[in-house]
């Protein structure tokens, strides 16, 4: 068996993230949220007997995000636990963050506000299982807005 500890040698290379799959408790209620507030169109939908999911983009883009309802859970989100801490999505331009903060008021979804960090800012929001959410305005130009590889 390999020691992990050692570095990576000849890995394959990874091209960029696909998607991401939320856990949320109900999936159609979310399908709605993503809908309206981050303006996410549905790929497709799938039903099984133990789990029902969405596949959402954003508008005319590729996958991005997958709701995902399992049969009996029960716990709700919580960024301490083993897992995922949040999800951050990029914007183009520092102004755009502004532009969300107004919008995520006006549909009374709480959130930090701009939050300026020395690569840019960060506003921080949550959907409604509390799953921690963010929009990121990177100031380095040609990370801007982009989907980054790996």
């Amino acid at each position: 068996m390999p020691d992990l500890q050692d570095p990576v040698v000849d890995a394959p290379a990874l091209a960029a993230v696909h998607h991401v799959a939320l856990t949320v408790r109900d999936v159609q209620a979310a399908t709605a949220w993503y809908g309206r507030v981050l303006g996410f169109e549905t790929v497709f939908t799938e039903e099984g007997e133990h789990r029902r999911a969405t596949v959402m983009r954003f508008a005319g883009a590729g996958y991005s995000v997958a709701l995902v309802e399992h049969t009996g859970a029960t716990s709700e989100f919580d960024p301490r636990r083993s897992g995922l801490d949040h999800l951050a999505f990029a914007v183009a331009a520092r102004r755009d963050l502004d532009e969300w903060a107004a919008r995520l008021t006006a549909m009374g979804i709480e959130h930090s506000g701009p939050i300026p960090l020395p690569t840019g800012a960060i506003l921080n929001f949550k959907d409604p299982d509390g799953i921690a959410l963010a929009l990121f305005w990177d100031r380095t130009p040609s990370n801007s807005g982009s989907l980054r590889p790996l």
